[in-house]
Parts: C-alpha cells; sequence; structure tokens
C-alpha cells in the first residue's frame, strides 16, 4: 500500500510540473528545429525538460553581444562613405596617394587595384587590372574636351589620365574617330550620340555600375522604357565591341565583325566581374609582324576564363593603352603617343 500512495504521488508531481517545462514556445521551436536535422546530429532533449541548463551553457555577457552584433560587410567590400560620393559629371574626383601605389597594387578605403602581368609561350603579354570599388561613382568615363562633349579635340590617355586623377585608366572607344557614325554614346549622363547601328555592339553602364550589353543593338530601343520602370539610368554607353561574354556566357562572334577581327592585334578590353568588381585588360603583341597578340576570339575566351559576367572590346591597335600611376602600358610595343577623344578611368573618393 505505501508504493502505491508513492507512485499516485509522484505522477502528480510530474502532472504539475509539465505545463512549467514546455510552456515556452521558444523551447519548443528550438526541439522542432533539431527534428527538422538531418538526422545526423543527435537531438538534445534536455532543453526541452530543463530549460534552466540552457542559461548556463551561454553567459550573460555573450548572449548581449550576440544580439548587438550587427550585419558585417562581406569580405573584401569596403564601408560606404555617403559624404565622399563624387557628381555623375566630369567633376575632377579627388587625387590617388602616391604613397599608396607599389608595383602592382594600389589601396584606400575606397578602391582596390591589383596588377597581374601574363605571358604566353609566342611572347604575347596580357596585363590584367582587377579593380573593386566601394561606389558606381568611381567607374567614369573622362573625355578630351569635357565642356563640349562633341568637340573632335583630342588628348593622349596619359594626359586624359593625370587631368581626371585616374588611380587607373585605359582607351575608350575613340567616338571621334568618325563624327559621322551612327552610335549610341553617352559620357557621364551626357548624350552624345543616341543612334543605333545595327552593325555594331553597345555597352551601357547604369548608375548602379552594372553593365548591360546589345548585340547588335537588340533592345536598345526599349533601353529608356526598362529603365524608368527600374528607377535607373545611363551614366555610360559606349558603340565599338564586339560583345565578348554576357550575362556570363562566352558570345559567338560575328567572324566579318569590326577591323580585323581574327587577326592578332593589340587589345583593350573591360569586364564586370560582380557588383562593383571589374576588370581591365591590355593585350600587348610582341612585335608588329602579326604573328602575336590576340583575335577576337581569343580576346572573349581570356575575358570569359578571367571570370567575367559581362566583357567588351574597346578600342585596340595604335590606341590601346593602360595608364596605372607612372606605368603607361601601350597595346603596340613602341609607339608613339596617340591622341583620343575618351577615356574610361577608376577614382578614389577619398579626400
Amino acid at each position: 500500500m505505501p508504493l502505491r500512495i508513492l507512485l499516485i504521488l509522484l505522477c502528480a508531481a510530474m502532472i504539475l510540473i509539465i505545463p512549467f517545462t514546455v510552456s515556452s514556445p521558444n523551447l519548443l521551436n528550438d526541439v522542432k528545429m533539431e527534428l527538422m536535422n538531418d538526422g545526423e546530429d543527435e537531438i538534445d532533449f534536455g532543453k526541452l525538460f530543463f530549460p534552466g541548463a540552457m542559461a548556463e551553457d551561454l553567459p550573460e555577457e555573450e548572449v548581449e553581444e550576440e544580439e548587438l552584433d550587427g550585419e558585417k560587410p562581406a569580405e573584401g567590400a569596403f564601408e560606404a562613405h555617403p559624404e565622399w560620393v563624387i557628381p555623375f559629371d566630369f567633376t575632377v574626383p579627388p587625387a590617388p596617394d602616391a604613397a599608396l601605389y607599389t608595383e602592382d597594387s594600389y589601396e584606400d578605403e575606397t578602391i582596390r587595384v591589383k596588377m597581374e602581368k601574363q605571358e604566353m609561350d609566342d611572347g604575347t603579354k596580357m596585363y590584367v587590372a582587377y579593380i573593386q570599388i566601394a561606389d558606381p561613382c568611381q567607374l567614369r568615363t573622362g573625355v578630351a574636351n569635357p565642356e563640349k562633349t562633341s568637340s573632335t579635340r583630342t588628348k593622349t590617355v596619359k594626359a586624359m589620365a593625370k587631368y581626371y586623377n585616374a588611380v587607373i585608366a585605359i582607351n575608350g572607344d575613340n567616338y571621334v574617330d568618325n563624327p559621322q557614325k551612327t552610335t549610341f554614346e553617352f559620357r557621364m549622363t551626357k548624350a552624345i550620340r543616341s543612334k543605333t547601328n545595327k552593325t555594331k555592339d553597345i555597352l551601357v553602364i547604369d548608375d548602379l555600375g552594372n553593365f548591360r550589353l546589345f548585340i547588335k543593338s537588340q533592345g536598345i530601343k526599349e533601353l529608356p522604357d526598362q529603365l524608368k520602370k527600374e528607377g535607373r539610368s545611363i551614366i555610360n554607353a559606349f558603340t565599338f565591341g564586339p560583345a565578348l561574354v554576357k550575362d556570363g556566357v562566352l558570345l559567338e562572334l560575328d567572324e566579318n565583325y569590326g577591323y580585323n577581327p581574327n587577326g592578332r592585334e593589340p587589345r583593350t578590353a573591360i569586364g564586370q566581374m560582380g557588383p562593383l568588381s571589374y576588370v581591365m585588360v591590355i593585350i600587348q603583341p610582341k612585335d608588329r609582324s602579326g604573328n602575336t597578340g590576340f583575335s577576337q576570339r581569343k580576346l572573349a575566351e581570356f575575358m570569359y576564363n578571367l571570370g567575367c559576367v559581362q566583357a567588351f572590346n574597346l578600342d585596340g591597335g595604335n590606341s590601346a593603352e593602360m595608364v596605372f600611376g607612372d606605368q603607361v602600358i601601350k597595346g603596340q610595343p613602341g609607339a608613339d603617343d596617340r591622341t583620343l577623344s575618351d577615356i574610361v578611368y577608376f577614382a578614389t573618393m577619398q579626400p
């Protein structure tokens, strides 16, 4: 008889305790999540029936620290400095700090550049600049005559890079080469020409710094309405090409596109690798024999293999040139300084 009474009392005690031990929805959710695991982890039933143990497992200070810990920037990303933003016009950005240049890099609080040189067995050199920026305003274009963008005035890439305080710069598409060209050209929001050309590809860069490619100008007429719906705008646009990589896909190129598409030439290309992440490339033949350098197809494959999501060919030949600090890299070895209408460059925002 005493044993039966003892069992009854124990059962009554358990009934009274259970509502207090399982009343917390958070504890039930914890157990639910563990039940949804892949089955490899053991479920801690102690969390359900002995909530006091949870508080002992994690000190109070650590709980507070975790609650206050905000989202951290991704590795390699920059913190925003809205007060440093440069207008989308021909405003000259702050000058880079000469002390921050090394032979193959530049880095401050808003921009990171890493240079790389590759070489093929035949002597062709590939100069690659990887660029990461903090804000879209740092991807810019400069023209020889910013007061009148339609002017036929030209300057060297080096002179324009110096004027605009470029951290790094390459030649653009030299849009004044033929003033009668039917092309779609914008520079720092200013429309220079806005006609379509069914034989040429177009690169548009929007206010988020994203590349948009239009093959043989298809879809360019619908772009204004599309941008309006998205709340975006055109900052720069180039008609040259061909487009090399679009949306991560290596493109099939027109065998008759532009000048000497299958020949081995000095080349210039620009690509986007991700948000605010870009690459600039100069292809330098060993000599002028025509036996070294890249064809358009080879350039497309090279940009694709670098990891470009979008990539576009710019003016090459004697126009191909990159300026990085005091270094001037010409596509054509020993070529004289050629004057051009425009450059593409990256700037620092740091005052």
